[in-house]
């Protein structure tokens, strides 16, 4: 559903742990001709960073993010050195967390939750949700088809087997391909939402993976019979092609589904709370500052890749100052239904809560 440099922290340090060795450096540079050993050498280890590296891919779940930067919102709560470095897919980022190449992730939360489910130690979080960042509203995710279809008229017709629906692969779980169950939480979020008119028939529906360019392509070449897309593929669509709704994915039992967190993984929380502190207080603002009309549509450009004129006309989401345990959970519930996971995360052990 979207669009940091790879920097590696030394675990352990806090921001204030970090200065702390800045100035022990800086004394012993002071005495080094007194105390020879006391310098950087290749044997003390990797230089260390007081950089907070945040992985994504741009877009409009994420720009918040991009605000927060834009407008100097982390330098402001301490968090001098943010970096934000993009990848092409949710894939990517997820396993830069888990790599420690990044500290911070904006995750879709299927990755998020399929990546819990797998824990060893069930009672102990492996990841934690520092701030939920983006939730469903109406028209966020939509089945789209073109005017006139004849195999495309209704969301009932989507099982036929004439009829192959594009599926974004950005946030595509591969491990989940050739099961027979939806492979993302788009795809489970529009499958829940088909069942109330196909029942059973709603796993049946051909979807196929692609990026969100693509599927706007072979809609128009009549390659695909209907497509589901985000924003801003779904004002591209509409607006060149004249496409219309199919199906909104996120209604009914889907409405207001959270979509995307910023997450870190356990072990970063515990040796790091100032930073996360910092960074929850950042971001709080920044989610904040989005409800103000045009906040956000001036970093869509940079973050989603459009010009201010799409930027202004585009569906966009909600971004919560709050995380929402009730909400997180039909997430989990979904996913477990839908059978991507085979055990449900518990979710209130996963949330970091804001310092007061």
């Amino acid at each position: 559903m979207r669009l940091a440099l790879a920097g590696v922290p030394l675990p352990g340090r806090t921001r204030r742990a970090f200065r702390a060795r800045y100035l022990l450096a800086g004394v012993c540079g002071l005495s080094l001709l007194a105390a020879a050993g006391c310098g950087t050498s290749s044997s003390a280890g990797s230089a260390v960073s007081d950089t907070v590296t945040i992985a994504a891919v741009p877009g409009v779940d994420d720009a918040s993010l991009y605000l927060a930067q834009k407008d100097g919102l982390f330098a402001a709560e301490g968090l001098e050195h943010v970096r934000i470095e993009t990848f092409p897919n949710q894939a990517q980022v997820i396993s830069a967390l888990q790599s420690a190449k990044a500290d911070i992730a904006a995750s879709d939360y299927g990755d998020v939750f399929s990546l819990e489910a797998q824990s060893a130690h069930p009672k102990q979080p492996l990841v934690r949700i520092l701030a939920d960042g983006y939730d469903a509203t109406p028209g966020v995710l939509e089945v789209l088809t073109l005017p006139g279809s004849t195999t495309v008229t209704s969301p009932m017709s989507l099982s036929s087997p004439k009829v192959v629906v594009g599926l974004p692969n950005d946030d595509y779980l591969k491990n989940l391909s050739g099961t027979g169950v939806p492979v993302s939480l788009d795809a489970a979020a529009a499958t829940d939402v088909l069942s109330d008119y196909l029942g059973v028939a709603a796993d049946s529906v051909q979807w196929k993976p692609m990026s969100q360019a693509q599927e706007v392509t072979q809609l128009e070449q009549h390659k695909l019979q209907a497509i589901l897309v985000s924003e801003p593929y779904i004002y591209q669509a509409e607006s060149k092609d004249g496409a219309i709704e199919v199906l909104d994915a996120c209604s009914g039992s889907t409405a207001g589904l959270p979509l995307l967190g910023y997450v870190a993984m356990n072990a970063w929380v515990r040796e790091n709370p100032t930073a996360v502190a910092d960074f929850q207080a950042a971001l709080a603002k920044a989610q904040a500052d989005a409800t103000v009309a045009g906040k956000v549509q001036a970093v869509l450009p940079s973050a989603a890749g459009v010009s201010a004129q799409v930027a202004d006309l585009i569906t966009v989401g909600s971004y919560p100052t709050s995380t929402s345990i009730p909400n997180l959970q039909a997430v989990v519930r979904l996913m477990y239904n839908s059978r991507m996971i085979s055990n449900s995360p518990a979710v209130p052990p996963m949330i970091v809560k804001p310092a007061s």
